[in-house]
């Protein structure tokens, strides 16, 4: 199986690569972290009883106290709650930790609709505050590599069904990069120059700039040059003989 894991900021081009590539072997299977996490995301709204206030860390805590059950039903991993649950004085000195939780529990309370519809690639940007925050935090409070060794786990079952190309989206972290390297993944960093970088303060997005890559695609073309530099790229792949940089203006 190719393993393809990708990074670069968001709005780059990355789902455009990688639809290019999919496009090249129909037999293939997109992962995504933030899908992973829309699972976790999905069953804690379904637990919800009622929307809890944003300053009141004592309702929030009765919302998150599920995390330990869900994930162990979800991706098999043992925690406690005492390793989840929201210090008050933590919340008080780094309340931008919290930021984007809070601002997802403001997004509940004008749109409780949101609460009744599965998170999906289509419409995960209306709860992308949420995923990027219990993303971060998961990964500090239980496990560094809780997101990609469950991801690792997927593609081990793709791999045994005889699926021949596994894309991954979205890698943030080093740690993450890693897990995937060693599971035979190539890293690949797709930027556009000149192109508004979102989220440059997130301190996810800030560790994405640590990942060490193996190959940098410059997007900057359309989508017809990107599907030729696509080609040019699973070429290489196939011979042993990938470049550092593609530019898919001139690949």
């Amino acid at each position: 199986m190719i393993i393809i894991g990708f990074t670069g900021p968001i709005g780059h081009g990355k789902s455009t690569f990688s639809a290019a590539l999919h496009k090249l072997e129909p037999s293939h299977v997109h992962l995504e972290s933030s899908m992973v996490i829309a699972e976790i995301a999905d069953t804690l709204h379904a637990s919800l009883d009622k929307i809890p206030e944003r300053d009141d860390i004592e309702s929030i805590n009765n919302w998150l106290r599920m995390l330990p059950v869900i994930l162990l039903q979800k991706l098999q991993i043992h925690c406690t709650f005492d390793q989840l649950q929201l210090d008050v004085d933590r919340v008080a000195r780094h309340p931008i930790e919290y930021e984007k939780l809070f601002l997802h529990i403001d997004n509940l309370a004008h749109n409780p609709k949101l609460l009744q519809q599965k998170i999906s690639l289509e419409n995960k940007e209306s709860y992308r505050p949420f995923l990027q925050w219990i993303g971060g935090y998961l990964v500090r409070s239980v496990d560094s590599g809780i997101w990609y060794k469950e991801i690792i786990r997927r593609i081990k079952i793709a791999d045994q069904k005889g699926i021949k190309l596994c894309t991954v989206g979205g890698l943030r972290y080093p740690n993450d990069a890693n897990l995937l390297k060693k599971a035979g993944a190539t890293i690949v960093k797709v930027y556009r120059p000149g192109h508004l970088q979102y989220d440059a303060l997130d301190p996810t997005e800030r560790e994405r700039d640590n990942i060490k890559v193996d190959v940098t695609v410059v997007s900057d073309a359309g989508i017809e040059e990107v599907t030729h530099c696509a080609k040019v790229f699973m070429k290489d792949f196939e011979e042993d003989n990938l470049k550092k940089t593609y530019y898919t203006s001139h690949c």
